[in-house]
């Protein structure tokens, strides 16, 4: 309820009784007030006729009633009645005050006329009781003659009381709905009872505006973390009401970042999303558009469910190379071993003769030095995947491919020196990727043509005239245990390794590795380094 109705209603109560009071207490004084002036009226006649030598009988008295009582109480005479067929009046309470000289009255239902009437007696000088009475009923007349006015002006008054209420409780309101809740204690107007009040809720205002600039600044705080994320976030209720979403999260989903979703369903119906708002919680991954995204959501007790969302793809590339290593490994690693362990298996039980037992030896050692050169490459790898303390220093590769050629010692090698290149790197793994590429040019050539290591002045390349690449080959050249003739590279030992060391090194240093060649007529694998 409203304080000015509230007040309005207690003011209104207040003024109803204090009417109704009036009312009564205003009745009772003008009945009480007519009594007394019947009294004396009929005192007064009363005592003109006791004074008067008229016979009372031959008076006429309206409708008023006279009688005339002997000490003993028989009715000598009266105005109404037969006064012999009346009983004897001395009990009656008005003769027995007149007897004593007083003045009586007092009222009662009369036996004869059976209606209420007022009676006033005196003691005359003859010494009789003079009794005069009249019927109540002019009494109330008189009041309700009068109950009309009265009602009109309780009317009035609580019409006017109405108003001035009305007014009052809005006048005593106003000045609290008009408090400046900004600025409370500098309100002039305001009720000092209020004082306490205002003051605490001028408080508390303060410190609710203090705690909301810290929740905006920590919103803003939060907001642009999320935003900043290169991680997607998405926060939902427990129906799947996204509440939070960042630009990341719709990137890796495949969405624009303009675009708007308010439930997870409309952001992907993957099966995934379906069991997170279901069970709350959830983790797996699902591939979008070639993109590889893991999915890790937890339940928020009160709201929903937290849900992380992580671009894989290359760590899911990285698992599925190493996989392939993994079986590669086991597959090339397995070949040259089932052909020592049968062989040496021959020779052990003397299954062979003398005469086969040199090619079986022959044939074990070639598998054995296979193996060796499989396991030296496969080390050589796991060296560079994890090995991140290389020592630089400036060199020159001029000197290191000439160490290579005077290593590998075959005449359709020659260096072609254009210029003087000097780097900042390890000397080792630059020998190993000259002598790689090297021998595998000399792998694949074909009827001994030459073969180039050219140095220029940023980078060097290794061009043969062999077999050449298809464009299908070029893509994956690089690729471990990738061989383009693995018939050919069976005859001379290959193990697919040597191109993706050389890679591996040429990333170690910064450098561009590039290839260019066309089946049949030969390739050219170029490493540019970084300028100084």
């Amino acid at each position: 309820m409203k304080l000015s109705n509230k007040l309005f209603l207690t003011m209104m109560i207040i003024v109803v009784i204090a009417v109704v009071l009036t009312s009564v207490f205003t009745v009772n004084a003008v009945y009480r007030g007519y009594e007394e002036s019947i009294t004396n009226e009929l005192l007064s006649t009363l005592r003109l006729i006791d004074s008067s030598d008229v016979d009372p009988s031959s008076l006429v008295y309206g409708s008023r009633r006279f009688t005339e009582i002997a000490p003993d109480g028989t009715v000598i005479y009266d105005s109404v009645a037969d006064s012999s067929d009346m009983d004897n009046h001395q009990m009656r309470p008005e003769v027995q005050m007149a007897l004593l000289n007083l003045v009586g009255q007092d009222v009662r239902e009369s036996s004869t006329l059976l209606e209420s009437m007022f009676y006033v007696a005196i003691l005359s000088e003859e010494g009789n009781v003079l009794r005069l009475s009249e019927s109540q009923d002019s009494l109330y007349a008189f009041i309700l003659s009068s109950l009309p006015f009265l009602v009109v002006i309780l009317a009035l008054i609580i019409i006017l009381s109405l108003i001035v209420s009305s007014q009052l409780s809005r006048r005593i309101v106003r000045p609290i709905n008009e408090i400046d809740l900004d600025n409370p204690m500098d309100d002039d107007k305001l009720y000092e009872e209020l004082s306490p009040l205002v003051r605490r809720i001028a408080e508390q205002k303060g410190a609710i505006e203090d705690q909301m600039r810290m929740l905006e600044r920590d919103k803003n705080e939060l907001s642009l973390i999320v935003k900043s994320m290169k991680d997607g976030l998405i926060i939902i209720r427990r129906n799947g009401e996204i509440l939070m979403i960042n630009d990341a999260a719709k990137t890796l989903m495949g969405k624009n970042t303009d675009e708007e979703f308010s439930t997870l369903i409309e952001l992907g119906r993957e099966d995934l999303f379906f069991s997170i708002i279901e069970k709350g919680s959830a983790e797996g991954r699902m591939k979008v558009e070639g993109r590889t995204v893991e999915v890790h959501a937890e339940e928020v007790e009160g709201v929903g469910s937290a849900i992380l969302l992580f671009d894989v793809s290359d760590k899911s590339a990285l698992e599925m190379k190493e996989r392939e290593f993994i079986q590669n490994v086991s597959h090339e690693l397995k070949t040259p071993l089932t052909s020592i362990s049968g062989y040496s298996e021959l020779i052990m039980r003397d299954q062979v003769d003398k005469d086969h037992i040199r090619e079986f030896s022959s044939q074990i050692y070639s598998e054995a030095k296979r193996l060796y050169q499989l396991i030296e490459d496969i080390m050589a790898i796991s060296r560079l995947d994890e090995d991140k303390s290389v020592s630089f220093s400036y060199l020159s590769v001029n000197s290191v491919a000439k160490d290579v050629l005077d290593s590998i010692s075959n005449p359709i090698v020659r260096l072609k020196e254009n210029a003087s290149l000097d780097i900042n790197g390890n000397s080792t793994l630059i020998f190993e990727a000259i002598y790689n590429l090297v021998d595998n040019a000399i792998k694949y050539n074909r009827d001994a043509n030459p073969i180039t290591v050219e140095i220029d002045s940023d980078s060097f390349a290794v061009i043969d005239n062999g077999i050449g690449l298809s464009p299908y080959d070029r893509e994956r050249v690089f690729d471990r245990f990738y061989r383009v003739d693995k018939s050919r590279s069976r005859q001379t030992g290959g193990t697919g390794l040597g191109l993706s060391i050389v890679k591996s090194i040429a990333e170690r240093h910064g450098a561009k590795i590039e290839i260019s060649s066309t089946l049949g007529q030969g390739t050219t694998i170029r490493l540019t380094f970084p300028s100084k």
